[in-house]
């Protein structure tokens, strides 16, 4: 039986916890969408998407000195020769239109939504500690398709506001600094025991969503942990004491 520390914030993991989607599936969407759009736009679409995966992994680089957004398109420029700045504007339509087709391969769960209202009625402050390799737009589409309002979190991590990435401890440092809360105060839900299993270092709590678990190696081990579906994390979330 894991016991229940007294927490006053909840940080959530948004793909495969909060949103009901395969990683794989949806990256392979995501691909092939933004790499169409980019055809549509008179831009060569694998060149793009090359320089789309140099600018990602420059972010799990990050040494922390540049917001991910900068990483992300002084890589971009220097592996297509494209403005930065014109490339963005493009990239800023895709997000609000294309990309929300790929809502098609997420069902939402109303758990999910069940368990964001309970938190928000007894009180508890929420983020979306997602991996902040997207723009803002991005995120808060993805939030609409799991069924959820973006109002809903105190702030969200998206690229143009972290230094830093899933798994490094630095990440969730900086979340918590962002939140105004200790460690100890905070827990965080995800589904990947690597990924979101970070946050343990940095001191807080873990519960891991299971529908759409990723279990790695290196990360922790499931059953040290709380973790249970979406449907039996809103009943945990009913247990809880109300803050209000």
């Amino acid at each position: 039986m894991h016991t229940t520390r007294s927490y006053t914030t909840v940080f959530f993991d948004l793909d495969g916890t909060l949103l009901p989607i395969d990683t794989h599936d949806f990256m392979s969407a995501y691909t092939v969408s933004l790499g169409e759009f980019a055809h549509d736009q008179g831009l060569d679409g694998r060149a793009v998407m090359s320089a789309l995966f140099d600018g990602v992994k420059a972010m799990a680089k990050n040494d922390g000195t540049r917001t991910n957004h900068d990483v992300f398109w002084n890589t971009f420029a220097q592996s297509t020769g494209l403005d930065a700045q014109e490339t963005e504007t493009l990239f800023n339509q895709y997000y609000e239109g294309p990309f929300n087709d790929i809502a098609r391969i997420a069902t939402p769960n109303p758990a999910s939504a069940r368990a964001i209202a309970t938190l928000k009625s007894k009180g508890y402050t929420l983020a979306l500690t997602t991996m902040p390799m997207f723009p803002l737009k991005a995120v808060h589409a993805r939030l609409r398709w799991a069924g959820l309002d973006p109002n809903d979190f105190s702030f969200v991590t998206d690229y143009a506001t972290a230094t830093s990435v899933k798994p490094h401890v630095a990440y969730y440092e900086e979340a918590l600094r962002r939140a105004g809360v200790e460690a100890s105060d905070v827990l965080m839900v995800g589904n990947n025991t690597r990924e979101d299993g970070a946050a343990s270092k940095a001191g807080c709590d873990i519960y891991f969503v299971t529908d759409h678990l990723i279990a790695e190696d290196d990360g922790l081990a499931i059953d040290d942990c709380k973790h249970g579906t979406m449907e039996d994390f809103a009943r945990f979330c009913e247990e809880l004491p109300s803050l209000a």
